[in-house]
């Protein structure tokens, strides 16, 4: 838990007892490679902090039958349907372990009931999803108005750290591109 600890102290001061508080609402889950921390069409009961490992949130493509990455998380980011999980209604995402993970997990009524508890996660939690908002719109942007080689420089740019931990066909998905795309990329020596 000290890895979640460590990125709230980011934002909020947390004293010892606030740290208890937070420990008593968290549940430690070992997940194995490939297995499922959310499947479509079920509600997402959990936010998931990753302490260790690697996790894919996906979607599958109706016309193709296709993998859509749709969220890459390793450890120290969220993992979550957060419409799903806030909204409690199906999800149409599935979330997997790429690695063996562990992940601290919080059910909705506990992540309220800890919000009452402690009010100044309230800021946390507003700023990650700010943050967690930006990064999005700005992938959208990304994704529709650059090429596939500026997508991936940015790419490597804003996470330096997950060219080493995701697999490359899971980065061109991610990206929207196709794997050979991105090996072509790659092999061009001024990234």
């Amino acid at each position: 838990m000290e890895l979640l600890f460590d990125n709230i102290r980011r934002y909020v001061s947390l004293t010892e007892e606030d740290q208890n508080i937070i420990s008593s609402y968290w549940t430690i889950k070992q997940l194995n490679r490939g297995e499922h921390l959310l499947s479509a069409g079920s509600v997402c009961r959990y936010d998931a902090f990753v302490l260790e490992g690697s996790l894919k949130g996906y979607i599958i493509d109706a016309a193709t039958g296709k993998e859509e990455i749709v969220l890459l998380a390793v450890a120290d980011w969220w993992a979550a349907d957060l419409d799903s999980f806030h909204n409690q209604h199906a999800s149409s995402l599935n979330i997997s372990a790429i690695t063996p993970a562990t992940v601290a997990l919080i059910t909705r009524a506990a992540f309220n009931e800890l919000l009452e508890k402690l009010p100044k996660l309230e800021k946390y939690f507003r700023l990650i999803l700010q943050s967690h908002a930006t990064a999005l719109l700005r992938r959208i942007y990304y994704r529709n108005a650059h090429d596939a080689r500026s997508r991936y420089k940015t790419f490597l740019q804003q996470y330096p750290s997950l060219q080493a931990q995701i697999p490359q066909y899971l980065i061109a998905s991610y990206l929207g591109i196709s794997a050979e795309m991105l090996s072509k990329i790659r092999a061009q020596k001024d990234l």
